[in-house]
Order: structure tokens, then sequence, then C-alpha cells
């Protein structure tokens, strides 16, 4: 019998996806290895240090240490200097606006009182006394002008632009009390909140400034696709397989053929009756099998040579009378 070519074994799912896995992370390693990329400027430098390992254990119980970095930022001197003094400087602002808000808790518990009696109290403490005292002095010119053409105090005269001069005193202050409402609230409320406002001031010039971070470059390695790897050349051996089994198959087909035709008999097997020799198979017996054409004509054939068949089953080979060896298949292949 022709010897039928093993198969090759199937790749292990489990073995092949961490064969995967492994070249991944390898992969992952190296992209990352790539990328921290030290920075140098004149305004400072960003490194990259290694300062610790993560491990990572797969589905299969196979564990990897992974490198953790961590990124590190220095300003220049000269930046380092200003960076200093401009939080010392926000320091103390911080503080200065801390000591204000004591002197501002009282005020934070009071509400703001816009009624019209403490606005016009307002008025009369801030700006009346101004008004007053030009209506005074508008008076006593009157009182002059009056005495200088010889109007006399008690004179229906003098009565007369006594009222004229009420008149106008009162229309003027009614006038100006409306024109002094508004400007009042206003600087009531401007009182109430420029404590608060200077707080605020203060505070905005002291505010912590977050950190500003480089991007870091990114470096990617493309991933070996190890399973494809594996199944290719599994693929590869199945194909190699596939056509020695059809290789095998054949010879089988055609010496079982030979054998049918031949059996009790014998066939012309000398090498030198043949040629396109080629080696297909192999039989059980060790005896190799080969497709030939016989120089005198016909197809391609299967069948053995009558000088391997004298080393192993020399009873199965004579010499013809016409110079040629002949070889008895049914002992051969036995």
């Amino acid at each position: 019998m022709v010897s039928t070519p093993k198969a090759p074994k199937a790749p292990d799912p489990t073995q092949t996806a961490a064969a995967q896995t492994a070249t991944n992370v390898d992969t992952a390693i190296a992209n990352a290895g790539l990328s921290y990329v030290n920075q140098y400027t004149p305004d400072g430098s960003l490194e990259y240090k290694v300062t610790g390992q993560q491990t990572m254990t797969d589905q299969n119980g196979k564990t990897y240490q992974i490198p953790i970095r961590s990124a590190y930022q220095t300003y220049s001197p000269q930046n380092q200097a200003i960076y200093d003094q401009t939080q010392q400087t926000q320091l103390g602002l911080a503080k200065l606006a801390n000591d204000q808000t004591g002197k501002i808790s009282g005020i934070l518990g009071t509400n703001v009182d816009l009624s019209a009696g403490n606005v016009d109290k307002y008025v009369n403490d801030h700006w009346q006394s101004g008004f007053n005292n030009q209506w005074d002095r508008d008076q006593a010119s009157l009182d002059q002008s009056l005495a200088d053409k010889g109007i006399s105090m008690g004179s229906a005269a003098y009565d007369n632009a006594m009222r004229d001069f009420s008149t106008r005193k009162q229309a003027a202050s009614d006038q100006y009390l409306g024109d002094m409402y508004s400007n009042a609230q206003n600087s009531i409320l401007t009182e109430r909140n420029q404590p608060l406002n200077e707080i605020s001031a203060l505070m905005s010039g002291s505010q912590v400034h977050q950190p500003s971070y480089v991007n870091t470059p990114t470096t990617q390695l493309p991933n070996v696709d190890q399973a494809g790897l594996i199944n290719d050349s599994f693929n590869q051996k199945m194909g190699l397989y596939d056509r020695q089994v059809s290789q095998s198959n054949a010879a089988m087909g055609g010496l079982f053929g030979l054998g049918g035709t031949l059996l009790g008999g014998w066939a012309k097997s000398d090498r030198r009756l043949k040629e396109d020799i080629r080696r297909v198979g192999t039989l059980d017996n060790g005896l190799p099998v080969y497709a030939f054409k016989y120089k005198d004509g016909g197809p391609t054939q299967i069948g053995l040579m009558s000088d391997d068949v004298r080393r192993t089953h020399p009873d199965a080979v004579f010499e013809h009378a016409d110079g040629f060896d002949r070889v008895f298949y049914e002992r051969a292949v036995a």
C-alpha cells in the first residue's frame, strides 16, 4: 500500500491567542517607549521617567510588567524666578482678602435700605447743606438789594419780594431732591458694594493657576498579526498535505489499476524502458512509487522500478529474454 501523508496538527486556539496577546503587549510597550520623548526649550523642559511598573494578567494567567512613566516639567531659571515671585504676590493678595472679610461680615448681614426716608436722609446728610447755603447767600443778596432800593422790612414790597423768593426756593428744592434721589440710591449701593468689590479684586489676583500639560507625541508601530501568521502557516501545511494526499491517492489508484490488470502476471518495470520518471509515493514496505511513461509510447502510468524491488524482494524480479527486467507485483507489494 502507498503510505498516506500525516495531516498537520491544527493550531491550539489558546496558544494562538496567547501568542497574539504577547505580541500586542510587546508592540504597545514599544509604542509607549517611542512616544515618550523628552523636550527641551529655552522656557523649560519636559522629561519622562519610569517610576514604577504595573502587573497585567491575561485570560491565560500569563503576567506582563507594564512600565509606568511620569512627566516632569521644569522652568528655566528666569521663568522659575518669575513663577516664585508671582506665587508670593498671589499669596499676599489672598491673605489680604482674608483679612478684609472680617470687616464686611456685618455688612453682609444687613439688608440694603433704599426706602424714601433713608434716601432723603442720605441727601440731607451729604448734599442738602450745600443747597441751603447757596440759597442763604441768595437771600442775603436779595435783602441787600431791597435795602439799597429803600424797601424796608415789613413793607408790602418787601413781603412780595420774599414770597417770590420762597416760591423759587421751594421749586428749586423739589427739583433738587428729585435729581438727587437716584444719585443717593446709587451712592448707597456703591458704599455697600465697595468692600465686596475690593475683596473680589484681591481674590481674582490670587487665583490658583491650573498647571498646563504638554501633549505627549505618539508613535505607532503596527501590531504583528501573530494569529494570522500561525493560521497561514497551518493553511500552507494543509495545502501541502492535500497535494500529497492527492498524489498518494493517484499513486494508489494507478498501482491498484496496474495490479488489477497484471495480478498474477509480470510487468515491464525496468528503469531503462521508461522516461519522465518522478517519485509520487512510498509503499508501506518502503518501496518507492513512480509516475512515468514508457519510451515506446503511451500515457503516464504509476508503478515500481525493478532495481528498487530487487533490493528488497529479489524473488519478485526476473530478467526477460529481451534483456529487460520484469516485476511480479503481487510479490513486490507484499
